[in-house]
């Protein structure tokens, strides 16, 4: 199912790859521009958030769209036909998406590195909670798809795009946001995913056990959602 997945998307890569690499880029030095920035703290929120902007944008943005537009398509109709077990085509999915993520997260972090001279801990650790924080928005991701219908899907995926560049404190300190929707955003998977990275990867804060527990919640309530779903028949 792996290969088969990995053929079904392999004209979408390249172009993946690409924007991934131009968001990097655009997120840290447009706004960079933008802001006039020039102290350290407020450049590390733009290499973090650029970081955790990239994985949202795969992951609650592209996926859903392409997995919505295959559902519209018969695609998963066709593989429920094939004798391979449901979590075994999410799965296969979900690896070949978080592969996907991979380019904006190292392009993300060089700029970081060489750009702005900021350390990186890149340790077992580290690599554990960029995993959860992919399975957990991917989860996240195909529950939308699965739920909603697509012209809803879009609307959903773009909203969440708007408001984690824009409203959420992920390339920008929460101190500049009112503390009733800096409470809201941490227990929605997006700040805590910004959060989780500025610690493990960045050691630019300290660790917080409620980001990585509001992250498991929502990686199991979206791959249960999600595997329901698929294991639904007609």
């Amino acid at each position: 199912m792996v290969r088969w997945s990995l053929i079904r998307h392999k004209y979408y890569i390249p172009v993946f790859v690409m924007v991934q690499i131009i968001l990097s880029i655009a997120i840290i030095y447009g706004f960079l521009f933008i802001t006039n920035a020039n102290d350290t703290i407020t450049m590390s929120y733009l290499c973090t958030g650029a970081i955790a902007i990239n994985v949202i944008a795969v992951t609650c943005v592209l996926a859903p769209q392409i997995v919505s537009e295959a559902k519209q398509n018969g695609v998963y109709d066709y593989q429920k036909t094939l004798p391979v077990s449901r979590i075994g085509i999410l799965l296969s999915d979900l690896f070949i998406w978080g592969l996907l993520c991979l380019p904006g997260i190292l392009s993300s972090l060089l700029i970081s590195r060489f750009g702005f001279g900021l350390d990186i801990s890149f340790d077992v650790f580290a690599m554990l909670s960029i995993l959860l924080i992919i399975f957990a928005l991917l989860s996240v991701g195909f529950a939308i798809a699965y739920l909603l219908p697509s012209n809803l899907v879009s609307l959903i995926s773009q909203l969440i795009m708007i408001g984690g560049l824009l409203f959420s404190p992920i390339i920008y300190s929460p101190n500049r946001l009112p503390e009733w929707t800096e409470k809201i955003y941490n227990y929605l998977p997006f700040v805590p995913s910004s959060q989780v990275i500025r610690a493990s990867v960045f050691d630019l804060e300290q660790i917080n056990s409620q980001h990585f527990i509001v992250l498991l919640a929502w990686a199991i309530v979206g791959f249960s959602l999600s595997l329901t779903i698929l294991s639904r028949r007609k």
